[in-house]
């Protein structure tokens, strides 16, 4: 099934707060430029909490028995969402356009199905509850060959966190997991997700106390130093199954450049060396 393209490099960039992505898209731009194939996926979290304040219907979060937070989407916050990826995709995809990339803005959910969860049993306010009306799901599937086709004709994908429901309905899906989905579909040589922080961090407080390199069948080992939002990136590496999976910081200079020469966190699947 797996359709012969160049090695294809798959970028997730996050959505949080405080992340200017403008210096990453610039260098991007300059990689594609040179030849290189890349998926851009990104988030939609903080430009989604700040529609839903703008619109008087303030984000809501879920967090599960084991500690993972996510948004709480019924039905008003999913049209929220979606228009706030919307508008991120545009965004993202004009200013790549600027650089002299052909791009092609994926802000629908058309490149990953899902299956909607039926009901999330959380913690709220030191209790267990159901939720049974959220619109998120766990993905199923990716549309690779939409993706490869678009690579094959020197398009650049940028694609956004929804997906399509076996009802047809738009579900939210986590951004680094569907990053982490595409990239194994694509048998993608590279994984990066960039976000606000240095990598994989022993000590959150200290940036010093990076974690360069971990292999992947060692992951488990490193699990407890993920907290909040690097658990979800850490599940993601064990998704994507790529040989590298690198976590790495969207502040610094050029941060592409930075991270594929053995900046951030490397979580590799064979012991191959550094290049």
């Amino acid at each position: 099934r797996i359709m012969q393209i160049m090695e294809t490099k798959v970028l997730k960039l996050g959505g949080g707060a405080g992340n200017d992505h403008t210096g990453t898209l610039k260098n991007l731009a300059e990689r594609i430029r040179a030849g290189e194939r890349w998926v851009l996926v990104h988030g939609a979290s903080d430009s989604a909490n700040k529609l839903a304040d703008e619109v008087g219907y303030p984000a809501q979060t879920l967090t599960t028995a084991s500690g993972h937070t996510s948004r709480y989407t019924d039905a008003r916050t999913i049209e929220i969402y979606r228009m706030a990826a919307a508008g991120i995709n545009q965004q993202m995809t004009a200013t790549l356009a600027s650089f002299g990339v052909n791009v092609v803005g994926l802000a629908g959910p058309n490149v990953i199905r899902a299956q909607r969860k039926a009901a999330i049993r959380a913690i709220k306010e030191g209790r267990s509850i159901m939720i049974r009306d959220d619109h998120t799901g766990t993905i199923t599937q990716v549309n690779w060959a939409l993706l490869a086709n678009l690579l094959e004709a020197g398009y650049t994908p940028v694609i956004a966190p929804l997906a399509m429901g076996e009802a047809f309905e738009a579900l939210n899906v986590d951004g680094d997991l569907a990053a982490a989905a595409i990239a194994h579909a694509l048998s993608a040589e590279t994984f990066i997700i960039l976000s606000n922080v240095p990598g994989l961090l022993k000590d959150i407080q200290n940036p010093q106390s990076l974690i360069t390199r971990i292999p992947l069948a060692e992951l488990a080992q490193y699990e407890s130093f993920a907290a909040g939002r690097m658990k979800k990136k850490l599940m993601a590496a064990q998704t994507a199954e790529t040989p590298r999976v690198i976590l790495a910081d969207s502040r610094v200079e050029m941060p592409l450049d930075a991270a594929l020469r053995g900046g951030g966190t490397w979580i590799v699947r064979d012991s191959l060396t550094i290049k």
